[in-house]
């Protein structure tokens, strides 16, 4: 008996976010203090799992589509799902765990199941939270499928590896998921369950476009970072001709023309990128703008040059910092002198390169900041770099840097909310560096690296 067949139905959300507001705006500026929005694509994956499964299943995209907690517990209500899974980074938990409240309203019947990025690192302490049933940690498609199978059959619930939830007291942590080693068997993202499977973005000029996820992991150890630890160390990929199916799938069913490639590091294996390139053209594919993140020091001209007869269009690098000391403290195991040279052959090649900037750094001083913003502006000035974006230090949960200030006393703040790139005020209390000091620098970073021609044309 098949899960449609017992009507067995599933909700998924992205649950609303405070701060959402701030990502409406789709300016011109070369120099940016927000992130653009982009849709639930780890949601639309275990849609496409249940689906594949006969499980009905629905998406609401809250955050995007800036929906209230109301307008979402209205349109659950309308589905009547015996399943309700909210995914929550850590600036949303407190709205997820809102939003479950508001769940178990309509009936204590419904199962709650928070996952994602937060949960993963926190689920001993989100569990404790009277409306939520079971929390899932690490990848999500099969772990999901598995327990609402479990529940829907009966089944022991012990044996569902990757799952935390209670029992009468208790709590119950079982073992974790392995990391799923073929990629290519998880079904294509649910994207017609979006309420729009392309969204626009800044580095389009507006034009709509649509995230791919093609490798799961990260090899490399920086301190800020905690994707190793949810997605493991290891750099899974799935085969070229799987990712070429589904560029063609959104290319001619979508009509999309931008690819958005959210992979922590898509260019890891070099030959996999370059039959990546040449496989697009291959398909037809030659109008298929794409972007994706790349690595300091990882790049070749070589390998920028197949990408751009693959028409990429713009490589977003994640610099950080202008200081080589505070580079080493965090492991971002490249340098200044690296950093010039791949922003320069990117240059060279065509492709418009995007910095991402930090400033906030435990131990960091006034003028480490300030060799950050002027290394922003030398890039854009003397090698090439398009735009940039700035953001305050955040400790995230599960990172090395968290673990830090937590162990040294430096997190100010317990209210999960606070924890946002999108927010200018830091929650880390630097030795050296005040709160209006540090707003200045990142007011002043946004502005010089805006004007920084005529800056420097006066200076």
């Amino acid at each position: 008996m098949t899960g449609k067949d017992q009507g067995v139905k599933c909700v998924l959300v992205d649950p609303p976010d405070r701060v959402s507001d701030m990502a409406k705006s789709h300016g011109a500026t070369n120099a940016t203090k927000m992130h653009e929005v982009y849709p639930p694509l780890g949601l639309a994956y275990i849609a496409a799992t249940l689906l594949e499964n006969s499980i009905d299943v629905s998406l609401i995209e809250a955050r995007t589509r800036s929906l209230s907690h109301d307008e979402v517990i209205k349109k659950i209500e309308k589905e009547a799902p015996q399943f309700v899974g909210i995914t929550a980074i850590t600036a949303r938990i407190n709205s997820a765990l809102y939003l479950a409240e508001k769940v178990k309203k309509i009936s204590p019947d419904i199962k709650v199941i928070l996952g994602g990025p937060h949960i993963h690192f926190e689920h001993k302490t989100v569990i404790n939270n009277d409306s939520v049933d079971f929390c899932v940690r690490g990848e999500g498609e099969i772990t999901s499928l598995d327990l609402i199978n479990c529940l829907t059959k009966g089944g022991d619930l012990t044996a569902i590896k990757g799952i935390t939830f209670k029992r009468d007291n208790d709590i119950i942590v079982n073992p974790d998921r392995p990391f799923v080693k073929s990629l290519d068997t998880f079904a294509f993202p649910a994207r017609n369950l979006l309420h729009n499977p392309a969204y626009r973005g800044l580095w389009t000029e507006g034009q709509t476009f649509s995230p791919v996820l093609s490798t799961r992991g990260c090899p490399y150890h920086c301190a800020f970072c905690a994707a190793p630890r949810i997605w493991g160390r290891k750099h899974r990929r799935r085969s070229v001709e799987n990712v070429l199916d589904e560029l063609e799938q959104i290319y001619k069913e979508f009509g999309v023309r931008y690819i958005r490639f959210l992979d922590d590091l898509l260019i890891v294996n070099k030959k996999w990128t370059i039959d990546l390139c040449r496989g697009m053209a291959e398909r037809g594919l030659d109008d298929l703008a794409w972007a994706c993140d790349g690595r300091v020091s990882l790049v070749s001209e070589e390998l920028l040059e197949e990408m751009k007869k693959a028409n990429c269009i713009v490589i977003f690098y994640g610099i950080e910092f202008g200081n080589q000391r505070i580079l080493d403290l965090c492991n971002k195991g490249f340098t200044i002198d690296q950093v010039r040279e791949t922003v320069k052959i990117t240059s060279k090649t065509g492709i418009s390169s995007y910095g991402y900037f930090m400033m906030g750094y435990p131990t960091e001083t006034v003028e480490t900041v300030e060799d950050t913003i002027n290394l922003a502006k030398d890039l854009a000035l003397n090698h090439g770099l398009d735009s940039a974006g700035f953001s305050i230090v955040t400790p995230f949960p599960g990172t090395p840097l968290y673990e830090y200030c937590e162990m040294n006393d430096m997190l100010v703040t317990s209210d999960w909310s606070q924890y946002s790139y999108q927010l200018e005020r830091g929650v880390i209390e630097l030795e050296n560096i005040t709160y209006a000091e540090l707003n200045d620098l990142y007011e002043r970073a946004i502005n010089e690296f805006q004007f920084k021609e005529a800056l420097y044309q006066f200076a």
